[in-house]
């Protein structure tokens, strides 16, 4: 028997390799497109990559279907549930609605022109008021 365990027949056997899937072929079976799966697989570090070839193997494939299911919202509110609830969720929408409503207004930046046509504009009131006490 050879030292490293081999009989003479597995050495003619292929070594098995793992089932391993391009981003091309996921996506043709999914319908995607196949950029959205390699972006996917790159966030989750869901993939294998050796130069500039990219495989998927079956626990990475399920780790981006995993990641692909769509989150849950929060319940609506339903009549006859929790007071304090309900105003705290009022309280929250408050907020929001203060944030969006916050930005400052800024006057508009007034020209060396414009300030000289103001102020003569100005001049030109106080003089038709004096006339007009006269």
């Amino acid at each position: 028997m050879p030292i490293d365990g081999n009989t003479p027949e597995k050495a003619n056997e292929v070594p098995l390799l793992p089932d391993g899937r391009t981003p091309e072929e996921v996506a043709r079976h999914f319908g995607v497109s196949p950029r959205r799966i390699r972006q996917m697989a790159r966030e989750l570090g869901a993939c294998r990559i050796f130069g500039n070839k990219m495989f998927l193997l079956p626990a990475d494939i399920e780790a981006i279907l995993e990641a692909s299911k769509p989150k849950p919202r929060a319940a609506p509110y339903r009549p006859g549930g929790d007071y304090e609830e309900l105003l705290k969720r009022l309280d929250r929408m408050k907020k929001e609605a203060a944030a969006k409503t916050s930005k400052k207004r800024r006057e508009p930046s007034v020209g060396r022109d414009t300030a000289e046509l103001l102020q003569l504009r100005e001049q030109l009131k106080r003089k038709e008021a004096a006339r007009k006490k006269k």
